[in-house]
């Protein structure tokens, strides 16, 4: 009996002997179309349009999928963005302890960090890197003055960590260190791990990244900040600025002679500081108000006094008066330019000065040699290429890949480090040979110590005349750097640089400093007018009861 129905081959299929591509099904057996029994295939009773599907199939539901954010945001982004500011925090303070600062700074900023990101923490073993651990759900201290910590802060931490431990470590110091690369400052964002940043929001990237330098100042005003938030928040109180080392530092750092420290002090003494950092809240906090930055100008104030820097001749009224040393600042600034020259070295001229790699122009880079070349660019890949950040552009990455160095790399000195010793003696003993000369009094009297004080009246006269104002007593007031000669400027530049300051913030905290002196002046000779008066009616009353009392006996 013929078959009633053909079905197709599977694709690909065919009869082994004939070759046929039909098939039809007898007796639960298979056959091909001319007959051939198909051995080994499985019997199929689907229909024609169902040929080629294994029928209903039933598969094992699969779980959902939970798709993981690459970015994290609320109270895990904060808890992320505070562990890499510790981890960092962490770094800059072996940084700073590396180059000299006694380790136990490094415990007292853990503390003020402690105080900073305060409660509740996590239990359990921290960073490894020697603080603590924060919580996910961490939330800031409220009170005013806080704000999410950024890279400045931490710096300042640091600094607030060595004026605890009273060192003489200025926020210029730091400031130093940060632009020359001493510490992990200013590339620090590049050093984060690449899962942390890849996780951490854009806003949390922005405040962790600085410029290629530091402001003039910034620190300063970073520092002064936390330390009015520490007081609002936790009232606490930061003890003053060890000023003394501090104060020779400068000093002896301008070269200026040996009598601008007693006269520093004794401006200090008369505005009465404590070279503390103002606490209280305020509305607006006056230049001088902030320790570091009245303690350089009292420097420029004593030398502007003492030294004539306008170049107008005062001479001193005797020989007790200090002015009888007197500065040749033109010689000064050849003398101060020269040892500049000469404490770089032939090694050093040779390279870019540290810390000044962002002052580089499109138009130094065409004349600069491959010394300096090199390194500029060590530096530009430090600053801005990292591990190789994929949204760099490659153009700019591709310089470096590979790449090495033109000359060979040799070790920089720190041109610009603290001057030891010999250096200060050299130094000094070049500036007394051909800047400090002596000047004679041209005063009625020489020398106080030799006047015959046997008359009242001659006493009273010479103490008038000591008092009495002369024109060549009198300084000019200098309120922006325009006004400054040209003496003036390079000594208070010298010292808004070595303090860490912008030039007119030193200009106008010197005249801030000079109204004071001017105002305490004043009041200092109404109060002496008002004791003699008093001393004079005082001698008079007990010189007419002696003579009462002798007529009468």
């Amino acid at each position: 009996m013929a078959p009633s129905k053909y079905h197709k081959f599977p694709p690909g299929e065919r009869c082994d002997e004939c070759g046929a591509r039909q098939w039809y099904a007898q007796d639960a057996l298979r056959y091909c179309r001319n007959g051939h029994r198909l051995e080994g295939f499985a019997p199929h009773e689907a229909d024609e349009d169902d040929f080629g599907t294994q029928g209903k199939v039933s598969r094992r539901r699969r779980e959902a999928r939970v798709k993981v954010r690459l970015k994290l945001s609320g109270a895990e982004a904060r808890a992320l963005y505070l562990e890499t500011a510790q981890l960092l925090l962490a770094r800059l303070v072996r940084g700073v302890v590396g180059l000299g600062v006694p380790a136990e700074v490094e415990g007292v900023v853990r503390a003020l960090w402690g105080l900073r990101v305060r409660g509740e923490k996590e239990e359990g073993e921290g960073e490894g890197e020697g603080f603590s651990s924060m919580s996910e759900g961490e939330e800031e201290r409220e009170g005013r003055g806080w704000r999410v910590p950024r890279m400045m802060d931490l710096l300042a931490l640091c600094y607030l960590g060595c004026l605890v431990c009273r060192l003489p470590v200025t926020t210029g110091d730091f400031q130093r260190w940060a632009q020359r690369g001493d510490v992990d400052f200013l590339a620090a964002f590049n050093d984060i791990p690449r899962n942390v940043r890849d996780r951490l929001p854009a806003e949390y990237h922005r405040v962790l990244q600085v410029r290629d330098h530091l402001e003039p100042g910034k620190l300063r005003a970073v520092v002064q900040g936390l330390v009015v938030a520490y007081r609002v928040n936790f009232e606490m109180l930061f003890p003053p600025l060890n000023h003394v080392p501090v104060l020779i530092r400068y000093i002896t750092e301008l070269t200026l002679p040996v009598e601008t420290y007693l006269a520093a002090k004794c401006i200090a003494e008369a505005l009465g500081t404590d070279y503390s950092y103002p606490a209280e809240e305020k509305q607006r906090v006056r230049a001088m108000d902030n320790p570091e930055v009245l303690l350089v100008t009292l420097v420029v104030v004593s030398a502007k006094l003492l030294y004539s820097l306008d170049g107008v001749e005062r001479p001193p009224r005797n020989h007790t008066d200090p002015r009888i040393v007197q500065i040749d600042w033109a010689k000064w600034q050849e003398a101060m330019n020269r040892k500049e020259e000469e404490e770089k070295g032939p090694r050093e001229q040779r390279h870019l000065v540290r810390g000044e790699e962002y002052k580089v122009t499109p138009n130094d880079v065409l004349t600069m040699d491959e010394t300096k070349m090199d390194d500029f660019m060590d530096w530009f890949e430090k600053m801005w290429i990292g591990d190789g950040d994929p949204k760099t552009a490659e153009r700019i990455r591709e310089p470096f890949l590979g790449e090495k160095r033109l000359t060979p790399a040799e070790p920089r000195v720190d041109n610009a480090a603290a001057s030891t010793g010999e250096q200060i003696r050299r130094r000094y003993e070049e500036v007394l040979n051909t800047s400090v000369r002596y000047v004679e009094p041209k005063d009625k009297y020489p020398d106080r110590r030799s006047m015959d004080n046997d008359s009242d009246d001659e006493d009273e006269d010479d103490e008038e005349e000591r008092t009495e104002k002369h024109p060549r007593d009198l300084c000019p007031v200098w309120r922006t750097e325009e006004d400054l000669p040209p003496a003036a400027k390079m000594l208070y530049g010298r010292a808004a640089d070595l303090a860490g300051l912008p030039l007119s913030l030193v200009v106008r905290c010197a005249t801030q400093v000079e109204r004071r002196l001017e105002v305490w002046g004043s009041s200092r000779r109404v109060r002496e007018e008002k004791r003699k008066k008093r001393d004079k009616g005082k001698g008079k009353e007990v010189a007419m009861d002696i003579g009462d009392d002798d007529g009468y006996d």
